[in-house]
C-alpha cells in the first residue's frame, strides 16, 4: 500500500502540471481584458487618469503591469523590438479606424501600452527621425512608456520608510517626464522641437545604464528576460512560491480571500454533506432491503421529485413561504446585524438559526442522488453469493444487511467521495446568492463576472488539487472496505 501511495503521489505531479497548464491557457486566451478602473492607481488614488499622456485608465495599466498581463505569452521578443515595428503601430493608430478598422487600431493601442519600458529605446530613435503629427505621437508614447508604476500597496498595509522614499523618487522621475524641457505643444515648429529631442537624448544617455534598461547591453540578462518576463514565466514563478497574486477587484491577496470565505462555505457544506450521506445510506439500505415494496417505491418517487426541482426554485419557494409569509426563519444573511454584541454561545445559535433554510436547500439535491447510488450498490450486493451463504449459515437479516451488505454496497459512495472535496470548497453559487451568504461560491461568481483572473485561477487550481487528493483517498478506502482490493 505504501508503495502504491508513493506512486500515485508521483503521478499527481505531472497531472497537476497538465491541469495547471490547461487552466492557464483558458484564462489567457479568454476574450477581454481586466476591467478598467479597478484597484488603486499610483499614489493611492483610485481610478486616477493618465491626463496629458497617451493611453487609457492608469489603474488598468498598473494592474496589467503588476500581474504580468502586459507581457507576451511564452517568449518575450520585445527585448529586441525594432523601431520600425513601433513606428508601424503608431501609424496604424494615427491613420485611424477608417483605414484599418476599429479592431486593428485597438490592438495597436493595446500593444503600445503593453510594450511599456521595452518601447523606450526604439521611441528615442524615432523621436529624432520623425516629424509633424507622427513625432507628436512618438513623444506622447515615449512619455507613457517611460512612466514608472510604484508597486501596489496591499490593503491594510502601511508603507515602510524605504518604500516611501522609493515611491517619492519614482514620482519625481515621473513628474520630470511632464516638464516643458521634455515636451512641446502639438504642431510646434521644428526649432521648438530640436531642444526637446536633445534633452531626451541626454535623458536616455543617463537612464540606459539603470536597472530598467541594462538588458540591452547584457546578453545573459536579455536571454533570461526572454524566457521569464512572460505571462507563462510569471505564472509558474508565482505558482512554485504558492503565491496566487492579488485580486484585481479589491487588491487583497488571493490566499486571504480564499481563507476568509472558507468559514462560510464549510459551515454550510460540511453539515449538509454529513447529513445527506448519513440519510442517503439509511434510505439506500431501506430501499434495497424492501425492494419493490411500497416503501421503496414511495421513497423513489419522492427522491426523484426532489432531484428534479432546481435549487434556485426550491430556495426561492422556501424563502418566500417559511421566511417571508410564516416568519419562522430569517430571509437572508449569515447572521443577525447585531451578532457582534452576542456571546459565543448566542452567536452559535444565531448562525444556526440563519442556516436552517440554506442547509435544507443545499442538502436535498445531493440526498436524492446519493441515496439512489447507495440503493443500487446495495441491491447488487444483496444478490451476491456471499449474502446467500451468510443466510445459509443462520445469520440474522439485520446482521447480513449491516455486517456484510453495507460494507460492500457502499463502493459507489466511495467513488463519489473522491469528487466531494472540491465541492466542499466551492460551496453553492445559487444557495449563497439567494440567501446572501458571503461564501466561496458567490465570491467565485463575482470573480468571473469581474474578470478577476487571479481568484478564478486560484480556485480552479485548488479544486484540481483537491480532486486528485480525493481520488487518492477513495482508492485507499477501496482497499480498507473491500478485502478483495489490494495494491501490494
Amino acid at each position: 500500500m505504501f508503495a502504491y501511495v508513493i506512486k500515485r503521489l508521483l503521478i499527481m505531479i505531472p497531472t497537476f502540471f497538465g491541469v495547471s497548464m490547461a487552466i492557464w491557457l483558458v484564462m489567457v486566451l479568454a476574450p477581454g481584458r481586466p476591467s478598467s478602473g479597478q484597484g488603486q492607481a499610483a499614489g493611492g488614488e483610485p481610478g486616477a487618469k493618465m491626463e496629458g499622456r497617451a493611453g487609457r485608465n492608469v489603474s488598468e495599466r498598473i494592474f496589467r503591469h503588476q500581474f504580468g498581463l502586459n507581457r507576451p505569452l511564452f517568449v518575450n521578443g520585445w527585448v529586441a523590438i525594432e523601431p520600425a515595428e513601433v513606428q508601424e503601430l503608431i501609424r496604424i493608430r494615427l491613420e485611424g479606424k477608417n483605414k484599418h478598422g476599429i479592431k486593428q487600431v485597438t490592438q495597436a493601442s493595446e500593444r503600445l501600452e503593453d510594450l511599456d519600458r521595452f518601447a523606450v529605446p526604439p521611441l528615442i530613435e524615432l523621436l529624432a527621425s520623425t516629424t509633424g503629427e507622427e513625432q507628436d505621437a512618438v513623444l506622447a508614447w515615449l512619455r507613457t512608456s517611460a512612466f514608472q508604476y510604484p508597486p501596489m500597496l496591499e490593503k491594510g498595509k502601511q508603507r515602510s520608510d524605504a518604500e516611501v522614499e522609493r515611491d517619492r523618487q519614482i514620482n519625481l522621475e515621473n513628474q520630470l517626464l511632464d516638464t516643458p524641457a521634455l515636451g512641446w505643444e502639438p504642431g510646434a515648429p521644428a526649432e521648438a522641437r530640436a531642444p526637446v529631442v536633445a534633452n531626451w537624448s541626454a535623458w536616455w544617455a543617463e537612464k540606459r545604464t539603470t536597472d530598467r534598461w541594462t538588458y540591452r547591453d547584457d546578453f545573459w540578462e536579455r536571454t533570461i528576460l526572454r524566457l521569464t518576463d512572460t505571462q507563462f514565466g510569471k505564472y509558474w514563478k508565482n505558482l512554485f512560491n504558492f503565491d496566487f497574486g492579488k485580486s484585481f477587484k479589491s487588491n487583497e491577496p488571493v490566499t486571504e480571500i480564499i481563507l476568509g470565505k472558507l468559514k462560510y462555505s464549510l459551515t454550510l457544506a460540511v453539515p449538509s454533506f454529513l447529513i445527506a450521506w448519513i440519510l442517503a445510506v439509511l434510505l439506500g439500505v431501506m430501499g434495497a432491503a424492501n425492494h419493490n415494496k411500497p416503501i421503496d417505491q414511495g421513497s423513489a418517487v419522492l427522491l426523484f421529485m426532489l432531484y428534479s426541482i432546481p435549487s434556485f426554485l426550491a430556495a426561492t419557494v422556501v424563502q418566500k413561504w417559511l421566511a417571508v409569509d410564516m416568519g419562522w426563519f430569517p430571509v437572508t444573511r449569515w447572521e443577525s446585524v447585531d451578532a457582534h454584541k452576542l456571546n459565543t454561545w448566542e452567536q452559535f445559535k444565531d448562525v444556526l438559526y440563519h442556516l436552517w433554510l440554506p442547509l435544507l436547500c443545499y442538502m436535498y439535491g445531493s440526498l436524492a442522488f446519493i441515496s439512489r447510488q447507495a440503493r443500487s450498490g446495495m441491491l447488487e450486493v444483496m444478490q451476491s453469493d456471499f449474502i446467500r451463504t451468510a443466510y445459509a449459515k443462520g445469520c440474522s437479516r439485520q446482521r447480513v444487511i449491516w455486517r456484510h451488505g453495507v460494507r460492500n454496497g457502499m463502493m459507489p459512495l466511495i467513488t463519489l467521495l473522491g469528487t466531494a472535496l472540491p465541492v466542499l470548497l466551492g460551496g453553492s453559487v445559487v444557495i449563497e446568492s439567494v440567501f446572501g451568504i458571503p461564501g466561496f461560491g458567490k465570491a467565485m461568481l463575482d470573480a468571473i463576472l469581474n474578470k478577476d483572473y487571479n481568484v478564478v485561477m486560484a480556485v480552479a487550481l485548488l479544486s484540481s488539487a483537491l480532486t486528485l487528493v480525493g481520488l487518492l483517498i477513495a482508492d485507499i478506502l477501496y482497499a480498507m472496505v473491500d478485502p478483495r482490493v489490494s495494491y501490494s
